[in-house]
């Protein structure tokens, strides 16, 4: 038995591969304008059911890990009625082909609570598939969705089709088991879609039940434990450390700046309450207000709900991004809406991650931990390039937007010893603890260290043409030729007239 499961369970998994390779293709070609539109309801087709395929290898393989005991429970916050309410619309197109009426009802239940949502989708899906296919044309499936005091959550699929025999009601849970096994039976299918439900239903520590009516109805109610989520303490606010300095001291007000952007009051508490373990956490309610904070506090990552009022999270990100003051921000949309299209709207808004509801907390954790360090390394390339210990022979190339402008804005009064950072700052349209807060981000430094290493590194590069040393002193905007020898041998640790010989 062994062997066989290992083998079957290796085949399975190789027809992922080319089912890959079909899908993929298929996907393309919906989008090939030159196509008519009979062609497209064609790929459209061969798409549903190579999907609907991919599904029954994924239930097939669901099987192996249950019997290996490999299938483990992933909990994560999410709001159950909306996420049901999602996997129900998706059977909209299929129930519509067939006339079927298809309702849903949350009745009350709301809030966050800790399930394995792919496991929850599974069951809904295999009990939603299975009504839908027995329900005669005309007839009615409805979902219902109910809480107990209990931390209970019952879902119950419902339907008026020709019902189950009640000799046959406790085998319709066993393994590759139907009802009708005869080789001219009207419904097609593989049996293992509720015994899938049952054994997934049991992992959860919850259980299903069937109420059947021959001729009459048929009811799968379905109750799962699931707790409340964010009933957590507030933990007290640790340090993040980027990479290279784990062994350092670093000041609470170092850490990185979280801005936590969700209409959901509960959702929100919990998310600010739980990142204050590693950053700096400021929060919001809408998109309005979020952009108002951007702009004032200009934090590291932005996680962003999508859907909210005012402005939504797609918008929020656009605009973010194509301002030259923000556009350097880190940016996360969290969202229920797990369709692939809503994640292609996500990250064509120039959005650095995307994360569908109900997330996996420690995955969020680390990819925000994954973002800022990616901002770390660019900031470390950023220093390398335009910030160096040894005198450039010739200036260090930009191509950053911002700094690119910035770098013009200097080097147009750069010969003005009176060029200063409230210059720059109207130049540039921002105020100066943002043009600070930014050059922070980008290059670790400030403003006027920034105008300092400008104006050497210019030097640098004039003095290497053969100019003398004064001539050189006043082009770059010092007031005497005596402190730009000072700040010189500060920044490189020899004078101007050594590293002339030094040249020569």
């Amino acid at each position: 038995d062994e062997l066989k499961d290992r083998f079957f369970s290796n085949i399975t998994h190789e027809f992922r591969t080319p089912l890959t390779l079909i899908i993929t293709p298929l996907e393309k070609l919906e989008q090939d304008p030159s196509l008519s539109s009979a062609a497209i309801s064609t790929v459209k087709t061969a798409q549903r059911n190579s999907k609907q395929l991919l599904q029954l290898i994924n239930e097939f393989l669901d099987f192996s890990k249950l019997n290996d005991g490999q299938l483990k429970l992933k909990l994560s916050a999410g709001e159950p009625d909306l996420f049901t309410a999602e996997c129900v619309r998706s059977f909209e197109a299929a129930a519509k082909e067939k006339n079927i009426t298809l309702s849903f009802s949350d009745n009350g239940v709301e809030g966050y609570y800790l399930f394995d949502e792919e496991k929850w989708g599974k069951i809904i899906s295999n009990l939603l598939s299975n009504a839908l296919k027995f329900t005669p044309a005309g007839g009615m499936v409805s979902v219902s969705l109910f809480s107990s005091l209990n931390d209970t959550i019952q879902l119950e699929v419902k339907d008026n089709g020709p019902g189950i025999p009640a000799d046959q009601q406790q085998k319709i849970f066993d393994r590759f088991y139907q009802v009708d096994d005869s080789a001219i039976r009207t419904y097609g299918g593989t049996g293992i879609g509720l015994s899938l439900v049952k054994e997934l239903t049991e992992l959860m520590q919850g259980t299903v039940e069937l109420e059947s009516k021959p001729g009459g109805s048929t009811s799968f109610v379905v109750s799962i434990p699931m707790k409340k989520a964010f009933a957590v303490e507030a933990a007290q606010p640790a340090v993040f450390l980027p990479p290279g300095k784990q062994n350092a001291v670093t000041r609470e007000q170092d850490a990185p700046l979280l801005l936590v952007v969700e209409d959901n009051e509960e959702l929100r508490s919990f998310l600010v309450e739980t990142m204050r373990n590693h950053y700096r956490v400021i929060e919001a309610a809408d998109g309005l207000k979020a952009w108002e904070m951007i702009l004032e506090e200009l934090p590291d990552v932005v996680i962003s709900d999508v859907m909210m009022p005012g402005q939504d999270g797609f918008d929020l990100c656009r605009i973010c991004k194509a301002d030259k003051r923000t556009a350097h921000i880190g940016f996360i949309l969290l969202t229920s809406k797990a369709a692939h299209d809503a994640r292609l709207k996500g990250l064509g808004t120039g959005a650095d991650d995307y994360i569908t509801k109900p997330f996996n907390l420690q995955e969020l954790e680390l990819r925000t931990a994954n973002l800022l360090q990616l901002q770390q390394k660019l900031r470390v390339w950023l220093q390398s390039q335009l910030i160096s210990t040894v005198p450039p022979d010739k200036l260090p190339e930009i191509t950053d937007p911002f700094l690119l402008a910035l770098y013009r804005e200097m080097d147009a009064k750069l010969d003005d010893s009176q060029l200063s950072v409230d210059h720059l700052c109207k130049t540039m349209a921002m105020s100066r603890s943002t043009l600070n807060r930014k050059l922070k981000s980008l290059l670790d430094i400030s403003t006027n260290e920034l105008i300092r290493q400008y104006r050497l590194q210019k030097a640098s590069s004039l003095l290497s043409t053969g100019l003398d040393i004064s001539t050189v002193a006043y082009q770059v905007g010092f007031s005497s030729p005596s402190y730009f020898s000072q700040c010189f041998k500060e920044q490189y640790g020899f004078t101007p007239s050594e590293y002339t010989l030094k040249q020569n």
